[in-house]
Formats: C-alpha cells, structure tokens, sequence
C-alpha cells in the first residue's frame, strides 16, 4: 500500500527527552507570563479562560509552549492547538520539538507519561487529516475551520475517543491569534468543546487583545472569564533590550508585476495572497532581483547581517549569485533544490545537510546574507539578523508578522537595539489590500525609524488615478469629470474575520516549483485572514453610505458576521448596492467594498470609522490649471518650472499620486485642455445647480422588507397570514420613513382599508380620544366591507375591532356554546388599557348586519355578543 507523505505527525519517547530538555532560559517578561499561567491553571474557577498577551517578537509560542509542558502536559491533559493558518501550525509543532543544539522542549513535560504523540490536522496537502485522529493522540495541532467542522459533523470515532479520553485526563486547549474568537463559527466551537469537556482550560494568544467596539470585547470577556493573564507592551521590552526598535524602508523597484485584469477579477474577494504565477514572474525578473542586490550592496555598513525572504529556489540561487558579484557574502536555505539531479529524497536529504552548514557559517558571522524560502519563520533559531529584506508585498498579515519577528530579536537575544525592515514595493496596476508592518506593530509612528510609507492611503489614490490617465480621454469626455471627483473624500477603515477560498484548478502549465507552491499555498481551504482594509468613498456615494448605514441598522445583519458569507448574502449585497448607490462606472470596486463595510458592521456591531481626506482640496488640478494657465497665464517655459516646483513641493501629495513628473503634467494638460473646451462650448457646461437633498426610495429595501416579516409574521391587523404586504405607520404620502419602526405587516385587505391613516397595529392602546372617533371609523369600514366570505369570523371580528380602535387591541376572540340545541355566544377579550364600552357598539352593529343579511348566521349565533374585561 502506497504511503502518503505527512509533515507534523511525531511520537516522542519522554524518557529520552528528558535526559535532553531544552537550555532556553525564559526572559524575564516570559517568566513573570509563565507565573502568571501557574497561577491561572491552579485555580478552581467553573470555566477557565484566559489570555496571554505578548508582541510580536515577545515569544508568544516558546512561553506557551513552556507553559504546556510543565503544566498541563506533565499533570496529564491532553492539549488541542488552535490556529488559522497552516503556517501557525508549522510553527507551533517546531516549538515542541528539537532546539538548534538538539535539545527537545517536550524533555519539560514531567509525570509519568512514557511517549507523548502530536499530530498536526489541517486542509493543506502534507498535514494530516481528521480521519487520522486517533485516541490515543496527545497534542492535537490543528486549524480552527478543520476542528469546527468536525465537531458539527460528529463521524470521527477518533477525534471522539480523544476527547472522551480529554473528559477524564483534562484538556488544556491553545487558542492561537485569539483576536478571531469572536467569529461565530469559532465562538460555537469553543461552546461545543466546553460542553464535550466541560473543565477544559482555554488560553488564548494573541497582540492585539482589545476592540474598540463593545461586542467583541463582550465576546472575547465571555470565552475567556478571566480576561487578560498577564500582558506587556512593546515599548517596555524595547527599553529592555528584548526587542529591537524596528525601522521601516520600503525601496520601489518599478517593476510592474504581471498581473493580468481576468487573473485580477478571478483573485479578487478570495482573501488568498497573491497568485502563485504572478509570485513566479516576480521572482524570475532578474532586473528586479539585481535592485534588490543592489540595494543591500550599497548600504551593508547599515544594514548588516540581514536574512532575505525569497519566493523560489530559483530566486534564491540569483540572488546569492548577484550579491557574490557585488562582494557580498551570500548563501542560501531552502528544501527543495529541483536543479540537484537524483531522487527527491536525495535531493532534500543533501539539502538538508547543506541548510545546516549554511545557517551555522550565518550564526558564526562568516555570511553577510542569508537567502531563505520561508524556512525561517518557521522555528528556525538565527538570532543574530539586523535587518529583513522582504522581497516582495503579501497579503497575508501572519507571513508578515513571521518575517518581521525574524529582526525585532534585541540585544538580549543576540540581536540588535534598531533593526531594519526592507520591504521592496512594485508597481501594482490594482487595488491590493496589503497588510502592513504598522497594523501588526503595536507601535506610534514616532517609536519608529524610517521614511517609510505615509499612513494616509495615496498608494490607492495613485492606482486610481493612473488607471483613469492611460484611458486617454478627450476634453469632450471629461466634461462631467472634474479632477476633484477621481479623489475620495476620505476612507472606511475595515476590520473583519474572513475565510481564504480555495484557489479554483488553473487551465495554464505551471513549473513544477510553481506547482508545489500553489499546492502548499493556495490549496488550503481553512485558512482564516484578518482583513484589515481602507475603502475609499468618492463624492457621488456619500450620501448613500450613509442611508444604507442608517437603514441597515434596524436590520439583524448576523448572516454577514461569519468567517464565509452564503449565497444569500451575496445576493443581499447585490440588492443593497442597486437599492442605494447610482448606476455607473467608478474608480472602486463598489460591491466588494459594500461587502466589506456590512461584514465589519455585522461582527464589530458598528460600522466602520470614516477617515476623511483633509488634503483633498489642496489637490485639485481643475484649480491649479485654472490659476496657472488661465488667471496667470504664464509661459510654457514657466508654466513648467512652476508645475515641477508644484510636484516637488514637500507639503503635497503628487510624488504618491503620480508615479512620475510625466504623468502629473499629463494630469494638468488633460484638465487645461477640458477648461478650454467648457469655455468654447458654455451651452454644454455642466449646470451650477447642484442637489444636495437627499431622497427617499419610494420602495422599501429588501432586507428591510425581509426583517419586518419575519417580526411581525401575521397581519398585526386581522390576523391573517396570506397576501401579507409592508405597510407604514405613517405613510410615504404623509413623509413617513422606512425606519423598521415605521413599518408593519398588514394582509392587502388591511393595508387598503387603512389607506393613507395614521394606524399602528404594533401597539396594544388606542391612541383615539374619544368614542366618537371610534364610531367614525366603524361608519368607513360599514360602508366599505364587512363582511367577507374568504375570510373567517375569528378575522372579520379582529379586523373590525382593530380597525376601530386604531390598534392591535383585540387580545383574543373566543365563541362558546353550542351545545344541546344552544346557539354559540362570542366573547371578545381587549387588551389592558381599552375601554370596552367604546368597541361594544361596532360589535353590535356587525351582528345585527350578520344576522339580517345571512341566515346561516342567525341559526349559528346569539343575538348578540361583548367586550369582556380587558386582558
């Protein structure tokens, strides 16, 4: 039987190992954590929860790890491991095993256990899967969309067996990056485990511990009791020597990636890190790596030591190839190595030694570089870095934060007090969302070295700004764009959990690295990203960002707060985007962007904060192209030394906006050029009038629609429960709103006999005065209808009731006798606060009516009928 290959599954004999533990001594904030998880794990609370808080570079694993080993594991619980990523996983499964002098961290665990077994389960090709599972596992390491859906599907008899085995010896279970747990898939998760072993310890790890919005921060206090365990900030182990003060350099090599715009559109929403083919394009360019080698040969005094992160083994071998050329002593790491001949066994095992004698000639400080295939953000100890190139951008914020960590070691830990971060930007013709050193670094922008990026997103002003450049339109077309219109007016910041989607099988031939690489990297389907994004909100779609977020709000939205949205919220997003925002092309993604603001609104339990454009004005072209081509009129040859003098003028944007002189002044022709036509043909000028009222939908969005329906049910009126219609209370003829609390559910005979009244059957009291207006409104409906065959008595008599009284004040109708040759007597029950004596006389009148006109009736009833007490 064929075997297939599986990397994080390992049976470790403890005997042994504890003849070996691990040296590594904890830092002084690591020991005062590991005290405080004593301490937590001692305690005879009913539900334990609680987080550790460390930075990024702090050692949240190793301390974790530490932690598990002389407790939990040496007094005989089981442990589950819990993390997004696969990457997280790998990591995690390295720090229980050898140290970088052979030494093992399981050689902690005491008791008596013999052998301890981990096994790493996630959806990526070479981790095991949940049918692997077996009771007798000791350390389950495995990916939070994995575990989820084992729980709820409930067929594994060995995941089973190791957690009625966990009942019995206790659980400790590691909730990695636990910033995500207030996800709803993640929160039933932990409420599923808890109540398969209800005296389980639950730790969470995570940087960023807090949320401004109250919901998660309820969430968070409700899985974890006992809130924050122990937490230090950056700044304090910065000013210790742990961690390195970081500084920020981002080189533009102006390359423009091969990004196709199908490739684009098939890529965009999947929350997956760039495409496996563009990472290869990147990679191959020579030119592109030669900017790279040029740029640390210039500056190796500064940057020193320094650990690359490449892509391909290709990428690795000409970049140590172009540095050794420029003097630099250059090696590189990686496990495949396709250019070695023999068997794939062969190769990695030669590898294998060869990575060995690289990293110890690194450590040694005989190499000034280190090339790497992220090999090293996996558990690899090189603490001697100072500086991290990062060769290319990633969407993916834990790659980030692994390959950042990799410099931030101080001198401590044998690193350094300021570290480098080189991260090499190209020229993106799209909309990529990043993530960013500064969303990941706990840290104000004044603790930071560097003239690195501005926070302000011009980068997306640029793309936009280019994309409509290169279409080349004629003065004639521009009539209706004024430049000011292509800047927004400021951003949405977004935050929200979201599920990676699996890459779709290409048709093109990959290079058998590409190939490897998709299936280690993109072919992971449980992978969760933390989206973290700036959306840009143009003039013409203020306003209705601003009704959607004032309608929406009255509308449950708890469909869109999960890590994958279903079908029928896509189709929701669809309708919202049609219901709210004008027709026509924009510079954004429109529906992309209205589906990020209502996922963060669904899980964050506000919508997102509005960062306005402060500089906006200041960059209007129109303006500019008015004063210096029309009011001055200067020279071309001075036209030009002012538009340069404008460019590089240090208070404005344009060096962001604009990749070059060239297309600045393009820019500013294109908008002379639209000056001078509106001045020749003023008939077709667009109109000073502007309107800034905004207008209703006469028709009610759909999600509104859908939410009244499903509170109201029946109609509120009669009772009835078909041919139901939204109604409003006050109505639109009357300037009523389509607030959810202007709304109700009426049947199309309710809804047309109230008409355009004022009538809310959602309350229980009439609001009339006096009996009189009571009888007015029975004359209307005698005179309308009363009686209805399609409809029962018990419907007819609610309607008239209500009607009456112009609110849902029938409480119950109730016909008895019968019996014995009697006829049937109707009691009909008003809710508190009703006067029954005002709704007597309507049903009198309806009676005496019934009775004359239908003989069937007369035969059936009492000659009359009562208001009874009210309810």
């Amino acid at each position: 039987m064929t075997q297939a290959p599986r990397r994080g599954y390992i049976t470790y004999p403890l005997p042994e190992a504890r003849r070996s533990p691990s040296h590594k001594d904890p830092a002084s904030h690591q020991e005062d954590a590991l005290k405080s998880l004593r301490k937590w794990f001692a305690r005879t609370t009913q539900q334990k929860g609680g987080i550790l808080v460390l930075p990024t570079g702090g050692g949240k694993t190793f301390t974790a790890t530490r932690f598990l080993t002389e407790e939990p594991l040496s007094k005989g619980h089981k442990v589950i491991w819990l993390a997004h990523t696969h990457h997280l996983l790998d990591q995690a499964f390295g720090g229980f095993g050898q140290d970088a002098v052979g030494r093992y961290e399981v050689g902690h665990i005491g008791g008596t256990r013999e052998k301890l077994t981990l096994r790493t389960v996630s959806g990526t090709i070479g981790h095991g899967k949940v049918a692997e599972i077996k009771r007798t596992d000791d350390v389950l390491i495995i990916t939070l969309q994995t575990l989820a859906r084992a729980m709820q599907n409930r067929l594994h008899a060995g995941l089973k067996g190791f957690l009625q085995d966990a009942g019995q010896q206790g659980l400790t279970v590691v909730f990695d990056e636990c910033h995500h747990a207030p996800a709803p898939t993640f929160r039933r998760l932990i409420e599923a485990l808890r109540e398969t072993v209800p005296d389980l310890h639950l730790l969470g790890l995570t940087a960023t511990p807090t949320y401004t919005d109250e919901r998660r921060q309820g969430y968070l206090k409700k899985l974890f009791p006992q809130g924050i365990l122990y937490q230090v900030s950056p700044q304090k182990l910065m000013l210790e020597g742990v961690l390195a003060r970081p500084i920020f350099e981002e080189p533009s090599t102006n390359i423009s990636p091969d990004f196709t715009e199908q490739d684009y559109q098939e890529w965009l929403g999947s929350y997956r890190d760039i495409p496996e083919k563009v990472i290869a394009h990147l990679a191959s360019n020579r030119a592109r790596n030669a900017f790279i080698a040029d740029t640390y040969a210039r500056n190796r005094e500064k940057y020193g030591q320094t650990i690359i992160f490449a892509d391909r083994w290709y990428q690795c071998t000409a970049l140590v190839e172009l540095l050794r050329q420029r003097g630099v002593r250059a090696d590189a790491v990686f496990t495949h190595q396709d250019a070695n001949p023999g068997s794939e066994e062969a190769r990695n095992v030669r590898s294998a030694d060869e990575n060995e004698n690289v990293l110890l000639k690194f450590k040694n400080k005989e190499l000034d570089v280190l090339v790497n295939i992220r090999m090293l953000t996996e558990g690899t100890d090189v603490p001697n870095a100072q500086t991290v190139f990062l060769t290319r951008q990633t969407t993916s914020r834990i790659l980030l934060t692994q390959m950042i960590g990799r410099a931030l070691r101080g001198r401590k830990f044998g690193g350094t007090d300021e570290a480098y971060v080189v991260a090499f930007i190209d020229d993106w013709k799209q909309h990529i969302n990043w993530a960013r050193w500064d969303d990941l670094l706990d840290l104000d922008v004044d603790e930071v070295g560097g003239e690195s990026v501005p926070r302000l997103p011009v980068e997306l002003i640029s793309i936009d700004l280019v994309a409509h450049l290169a279409r080349e339109l004629d003065a004639r077309e521009m009539v209706d764009i004024p430049f000011l219109t292509l800047l927004p007016v400021g951003w949405y910041v977004v935050n929200f959990d979201a599920a990676v989607q699996p890459r779709r099988p290409a048709d093109e031939e990959l290079h058998p690295e590409d190939a490897r690489a998709v299936s280690e990297n993109e072919e992971a389907s449980d992978n969760v990203e933390t989206v973290r994004q700036l959306i840009p909100v143009y003039s013409q779609d203020e306003a209705a960002y601003a009704r959607m977020f004032r309608e929406l709000d009255q509308v449950k939205l708890e469909d869109f707060g999960d890590i994958e949205l279903g079908e029928d919220a896509q189709q929701n997003i669809r309708g919202w985007v049609r219901a709210y925002f004008s027709a026509g092309d924009r510079l954004t993604h429109l529906q992309e962007d209205v589906q990020s603001v209502v996922r963060h609104r669904a899980l964050n339990g506000s919508w997102p904060r509005f960062t306005p454009f402060e500089a906006r004005d200041a960059h209007d072209i129109d303006r500019l192209a008015q004063r210096i081509a029309f009011e001055e009129q200067l020279s071309r040859v001075a036209e030009n030394e002012t538009l340069r003098r404008e460019f590089e003028d240090e208070d404005r944007l344009w060096n962001a906006m604009y990749r070059n002189y060239d297309q600045f002044k393009r820019q500013y022709d294109a908008s002379v050029n639209r000056l001078l036509f509106l001045r020749e043909h003023p008939e077709i000028k667009p109109s000073i009038g502007v309107q800034d009222e905004e207008f209703l939908a006469d028709e009610v969005p759909a999600p509104i629609k859908k939410a009244v329906r499903k509170r109201d049910k029946v109609c509120l009126c009669c009772g009835r429960t078909k041919e139901l219609q939204v109604d409003h209370i006050q109505s639109r003829y009357a300037g009523g709103s389509h607030n959810l609390e202007n709304l109700q559910l009426l049947c199309k005979v309710c809804n047309n006999l109230k008409g355009i009244r004022d009538m809310n059957f959602r309350q229980f009291v009439t609001p009339l005065q006096s009996i009189e207006a009571v009888q007015a409104n029975g004359d209307l409906l005698f005179r309308r209808t009363v009686l209805r065959e399609e409809d029962n008595l018990y419907t007819l008599l609610r309607r008239l009731i209500n009607m009456g009284l112009e609110c849902h004040a029938v409480a119950d109708v109730r016909f008895v006798g019968e019996s014995q040759g009697t006829k049937k007597h109707c009691d009909i029950e008003l809710f508190q606060g009703n006067d029954p004596a005002w709704a007597q006389p309507l049903l009198d009148r309806a009676f005496e009516l019934w009775r004359r006109e239908i003989p069937q009736f007369a035969r059936n009833y009492a000659e009359f009928a009562q208001i009874v007490t009210s309810a």
